[in-house]
């Protein structure tokens, strides 16, 4: 099955799968399609990502290949690039310590072995492209063929060997539950009760809700059920009903900024940065949300002002982010002002700090000038003429 599956990928990418294993079949090594990739080609599904592990030594593999990037050598990873098409590579691994998150892992010759070291079973399967050949020493096509959707071992074991296997394992079931599978209710309850989100950083969390915006066809009520039942937020709020609200905002608005809007309501803007590890385009977006959400947004010279505010690179992310937490239409003012090549910034005024000068105005006033004339022209974009402005200048400071 998985061969008719394969022969489904664009033609590009299978020669360069093809030449890839056929490299370490020639130097006497193994080489497996595994994990994601095999089980989103099971669904139907052209994978976004193709992972591959191999028996084969780190450095043995470098010679092999004439590009290798050494993306995560310590973990035993390399990223082989052919035909312009990147790969990830991973040495058979095992698992000697685990503290929760981070594994010290030592390497395998098996791959039955290092199939084991996964976290769900439909997750372990492996594909050896070139001889047709399935290894399932976990039973992930078994579990495929029944919809189930269980993990290798114990479950509490295995998040608690990685915390961030409980959010993987939730996604993954929101993703799949649309398409009739089923998870087990006692492994369920036993990833619920051994989660600790205090073992992860915010930034792999982060990264966990964006692939599971990713997804269209998620099962939005089981994420906001299960979500809530892992106490995601709670200690980041004084009332858990406040964080089981930001989790569902987050699930129903496809954005995590419904948690950095809440914190900042008890928090300075400087605390929410730091605390919730903010990048500088999220602080700058929470911030225009902290000025304007009290504006009255219908208003076209305010939302002038909110556009001069903004860089342009960021514009149209923050206005989404506008309309999903405050709940409203935005986007189609925003293109009408554009249209209209209405001026906006202060290099679209017509009349410079020279000019100004010309005029008696000096030192900070030219820069409270400037100012006051951008609103004035938000308002009435007629009156931006050099000499209507001048006389707005006279008129203003009595000249």
């Amino acid at each position: 099955m998985l061969k008719e599956k394969f022969e489904t990928i664009p033609e590009k990418i299978r020669l360069a799968i093809r030449e890839l294993s056929a490299g370490f079949k020639q130097e006497g090594y193994e080489c497996y399609l595994v994990g994601g990739s095999c089980r989103d080609l099971l669904l139907d599904e052209i994978p976004k990502d193709f992972d591959f592990a191999t028996n084969c030594p780190l450095k043995v593999t470098k010679k092999i290949f004439p590009r290798v990037i050494a993306t995560g050598e310590s973990h035993g990873t390399l990223s082989i690039i052919i035909k312009g098409i990147l790969f990830e590579v991973t040495r058979y691994r095992k698992d000697v310590q685990t503290d929760g998150r981070r594994a010290v892992i030592a390497y395998s010759d098996s791959i039955e072995e290092d199939q084991k070291r996964r976290d769900l079973r439909i997750n372990t399967i492996a594909y050896d492209i070139l001889e047709d050949n399935v290894v399932d020493s976990q039973g992930g096509l078994s579990d495929f063929k029944n919809r189930l959707i269980r993990f290798v071992g114990k479950a509490s074991q295995r998040v608690l060997e990685d915390h961030l296997r409980a959010i993987r394992y939730i996604r993954l079931t929101s993703r799949l539950f649309p398409l009739g599978f089923k998870y087990d209710d006692k492994e369920m309850d036993e990833v619920i009760s051994v989660f600790d989100c205090h073992r992860l950083s915010l930034e792999r969390i982060y990264e966990e809700m964006h692939k599971i915006f990713a997804n269209p066809n998620r099962d939005k009520i089981f994420l906001k059920e299960y979500l809530c039942r892992l106490n995601f937020f709670d200690h980041y709020f004084d009332d858990s009903d406040i964080a089981k609200k930001v989790i569902a905002d987050i699930v129903e608005k496809d954005t995590v900024f419904p948690f950095f809007y809440a914190y900042q309501k008890n928090h300075s803007i400087k605390d929410t940065t730091i605390d919730l590890k903010l990048s500088k385009k999220q602080k700058k977006i929470l911030l225009s949300l902290v000025r304007f959400q009290s504006k009255d947004l219908q208003d076209v010279s305010i939302l002038k002002k909110l556009i001069s505010k903004t860089d342009s690179d960021d514009m149209f992310d923050t206005i989404k982010i506008f309309e999903k937490i405050l709940g409203i239409n935005l986007s189609d003012k925003i293109e009408l002002i554009l249209k209209s090549n209405d001026p906006i910034f202060l290099k679209d005024i017509s009349i410079t700090g020279g000019e100004l000068q010309k005029l008696g105005v000096t030192g900070r006033n030219i820069g409270i000038m400037l100012e006051y004339l951008q609103h004035k022209v938000w308002e009435n974009p007629s009156l931006n003429t050099l000499r209507q402005l001048k006389t707005e200048v006279k008129n203003r400071f009595k000249i």
